[in-house]
């Protein structure tokens, strides 16, 4: 039996794109009131793309259970503090990693799969 947790509690919502290298399955951050991009390496992540950049905007899913892209180490199943790599990717927060404009830690994640040789997990968002 496979198991599967797409769509599980999802929410989106229609986002402006601030970038030009947003792509589907990116984790993103809020940039402005109404618009998304990649932000800064260490900043909180509020969802992942869904869909491709048309018109300059794109649906977000930012509640339920979404795949993800990992840098770093593989995050361990279980909640964990998450925060974005800057270029669409999550990794997990060391502790002393952050800093008061991001937050002195990451986004409690529940991490429901990884997978180590795709570098991907399915958080909770």
């Amino acid at each position: 039996m496979d198991i599967c947790f797409e769509g599980v509690g999802q929410v989106a919502a229609t986002f402006q794109v601030a970038g030009e290298n947003v792509q589907p399955g990116m984790a993103v951050t809020l940039t402005g009131s109404g618009t998304v991009g990649l932000g800064a390496d260490g900043g909180l992540p509020c969802g992942v793309v869904l869909g491709g950049v048309r018109g300059g905007a794109a649906a977000v899913q930012i509640g339920g259970a979404v795949k993800a892209a990992y840098t770093g180490t593989a995050p361990a199943v279980g909640w964990q503090e998450l925060a974005l790599d800057g270029e669409g990717n999550v990794k997990v927060v060391s502790s002393g990693e952050g800093s008061a404009k991001t937050a002195a830690s990451g986004l409690k994640c529940l991490v429901l799969a990884v997978d180590e040789d795709e570098k991907s997990v399915v958080i909770k968002l």
